[in-house]
């Protein structure tokens, strides 16, 4: 294969030329040669047939000449041009090859761990992202909560001071609604008095009263007395003479006037 490669196109052509000339020349050689012998052969005869008048004597045919063996003639072989001289690859050293290696090798796990940490790193810094957003929304949550509680704290508040302050308003609003018509309630027991004579001072004598809808007297008990019979006696017959007393027009309000505690004193 090498000695192939090295012979160009050119040479083979030329080797080609020179091989068919060779038999060319080849196939000439024996024509004449045949051709030549044939020539030689002829006038021995002819000599030997003027040289006897009788008939001659038939003679065994001459054997045939014998044809030479051909001989084929190789061309002879161009020799091949001299084969450059290949220099041997250096084969690389072994333990240059291995070192090299191991550094690859080295190199490549180096890179390895590299990227677990790069990753580990980063799940744990995806990790305390989502930690820190929960717990952002948790601080959230429980500020909301908190402000929520608050909130309805205050609102409670409120709502119980507004209900503290409309019932304390209510409950002045009340006092002074009774302490109205208690006083009406008074006045209008007082005109019906027949004060006894010669009363001195001015006694304070208490009544319970009980009412029924629309501010009929239905019972009228001494609690406390004044000291003066009479006077007591008097004041008695003037809550019975001035039934109906005076109530306010909400019939809701009659509960607050049912049971009455009066308190009658002459001159006021």
């Amino acid at each position: 294969m090498i000695y192939d490669e090295l012979v160009t196109d050119g040479e083979r052509k030329i080797a080609r030329w020179a091989a068919v000339a060779m038999h060319v020349a080849f196939v000439l050689l024996l024509v004449f040669g045949v051709a030549w012998q044939k020539r030689h052969s002829e006038p021995a005869a002819i000599v030997d047939l003027w040289s006897s008048m009788a008939p001659p004597k038939p003679e065994p045919p001459a054997p045939a000449p014998r044809p030479e063996p051909k001989v084929e003639r190789r061309a002879e072989p161009i020799p091949p041009p001299p084969k450059p001289e290949v220099k041997p690859i250096p084969k690389p050293d072994i333990a240059l090859r291995e070192k090299l290696e191991k550094e690859r090798k080295a190199k490549e796990q180096q890179e390895l761990e590299k990227k677990k940490q790069t990753d580990l790193k980063k799940k744990e810094d995806e990790a305390k992202k989502l930690k820190a957003e929960a717990k952002k929304k948790d601080d959230t949550a429980e500020k909301d909560r908190l402000a929520k509680e608050v909130e309805l704290k205050r609102l409670s508040q409120e709502k119980s001071d507004l209900a503290a302050k409309m019932a304390k308003e209510q409950a002045a609003s009340q006092r002074a609604l009774n302490d109205k018509y208690i006083a009406l309630i008074q006045n209008h027991v007082k005109r019906q008095i027949v004060e006894p004579p010669n009363l001195q001072g001015n006694p304070q004598v208490e009544f319970d009263v009980v009412l029924i809808p629309g501010g009929e007297v239905l019972n009228v008990k001494l609690r406390r007395t004044s000291g003066v019979p009479a006077y007591d006696a008097a004041v008695e017959r003037a809550i019975l003479k001035a039934s109906p007393l005076p109530l306010p027009p909400d019939p809701a309000l009659f509960q607050q006037f049912r049971d009455l505690h009066l308190k009658i004193r002459p001159k006021e």
